[in-house]
């Protein structure tokens, strides 16, 4: 049975206040038309986690919608640290969330744990860091340390993660959820799989046939996912391989914006609560900056080197 939606309708059927999510988008792919529809819907006290965050994550939680943050970094990359998360942290605005922060592979491989059903999984990474010395609402069970049962040593565990919802963003998918994307992987399958169920949005949805082509590519199978969304430009302003470039113009808007509460105030207005979906989205862009500036985010054409799948 064809499980696409709109985004209105996923998130609000799948989504709900308190629900810990998992955000895909580690670099590229990021899932912004629903955390659009998230911040649109007023869904509050969400527990959120991706390794590598960025604009995304300071969004939500400049407007309101994180309670706790399972994290490695949150950066605006190019534009130095997220206005809004350092805002909650520094003065409680709207309010202070609480954060739980380990190595940028160390969250992978609790996503990892989480997906192959482990209870926990032992990391190197974390071993003489002050993330050792630092927890906040995950207390002891942050981590621990073990004699080793084969030589001895201490090993630090760190616990798996299941999330109640993955929401991910990919290049492709079929109607009942087989979902593939390409270019930088990150914990992105890791990440839906370890959780209970799956959001997918993607630029284009393919036949059954076209993803029986090249499974390699398939990354969460149809039985986890509850909802897909044919949501083309996305993940704008970040970049989907394939389809269009990031809108760096756009990134610094944000970071602009964000530098004050009435700015993001402005931002949110502007490009999340007056516009009812990514049809929307896409037309006030095109208003606000132009069909060329648009355009030029279009990614070229190029083919990889054929695979042949025939024996």
């Amino acid at each position: 049975m064809s499980k696409v939606v709109s985004m209105k309708e996923a998130i609000s059927t799948h989504v709900s206040s308190g629900d810990f999510l998992f955000i895909g988008g580690y670099i590229c792919r990021t899932p912004f038309s629903a955390i659009h529809e998230i911040i649109r819907q007023k869904i509050t006290d969400l527990t959120i986690t991706r390794s590598n965050a960025a604009d995304d994550f300071d969004l939500m939680i400049g407007a309101g919608c994180v309670r706790r943050f399972i994290s490695t970094f949150l950066s605006l990359g190019l534009y130095g640290l997220g206005r809004c998360y350092r805002r909650s942290l520094e003065k409680g605005i709207p309010h202070k969330i609480e954060v739980e922060e380990y190595t940028n592979l160390s969250l992978p491989m609790m996503l990892m744990a989480g997906a192959m059903g482990m209870p926990f999984v032992p990391v190197k990474d974390m071993a003489g860091s002050d993330l050792l010395n630092v927890s906040s609402f995950m207390g002891d069970n942050k981590y621990k340390i073990i004699d080793s049962p084969f030589d001895g040593g201490k090993t630090i565990l760190v616990p798996a993660l299941n999330p109640d919802l993955a929401i991910i963003h990919v290049q492709q998918a079929d109607e009942f959820g087989n979902a593939q994307m390409w270019g930088i992987g990150g914990d992105c399958m890791y990440g839906a799989n370890a959780a209970k169920k799956v959001i997918v949005s993607c630029e284009r949805i393919v036949s059954r046939d076209m993803i029986g082509k090249d499974p390699s590519r398939t990354i969460v199978a149809a039985s986890k996912v509850v909802a897909v969304v044919q949501e083309p430009f996305g993940s704008h302003p970040g970049y989907t391989p394939g389809f269009y470039d990031t809108d760096f113009a756009f990134g610094y808007l944000y970071q602009q914006a964000s530098n004050t509460e009435q700015g993001l105030d402005a931002f949110l207005k502007e490009w999340v609560y007056d516009i009812e979906d990514r049809t929307a989205y896409i037309q006030h862009y095109i208003q606000r900056f132009g069909y060329a500036a648009f355009k030029k985010l279009e990614a070229d054409f190029d083919y990889s080197f054929p695979v042949n799948y025939a024996y």
